[in-house]
């Protein structure tokens, strides 16, 4: 089973409920995809497609991250997800904490 790194998402449909967002968890691999989108994003490699992120549901551009999710009868199936930026931004925040950690030594179990 691998660790989650918690990453905070502005669900469009709780936001009155959690104005600071909620919780979701991204193992190692998909948090290192995420933020590698974040940065072809920023340097515009690549552009946005209308529709709802899987993420938060908000309707808005979005923009593709290769995930890979675990399958009991297959083992890890790779899947294209489509994320908006507030989500890219956000995962790539604690993708930066969590980098930061394991050059410290600093890994929660």
């Amino acid at each position: 089973m691998p660790n989650v790194n918690p990453v905070r998402v502005c669900h469009s449909l709780l936001k009155f409920a959690y104005p600071e967002g909620v919780w979701t968890g991204l193992c190692e691999n998909c948090l290192e995809s995420t933020d590698k989108t974040r940065v072809k994003v920023e340097k515009e490699e690549l552009a946005g497609t209308p529709g709802k992120c899987k993420l938060c549901g908000s309707k808005t551009d979005l923009y593709p991250v290769e995930l890979r999710i675990p399958n009991f009868s297959k083992g890890v199936v790779t899947e294209n997800t489509m994320l908006c930026k507030k989500c890219l931004d956000a995962a790539g925040e604690s993708y930066v904490k969590f980098k930061r950690e394991q050059a410290h030594g600093h890994r929660h179990h």
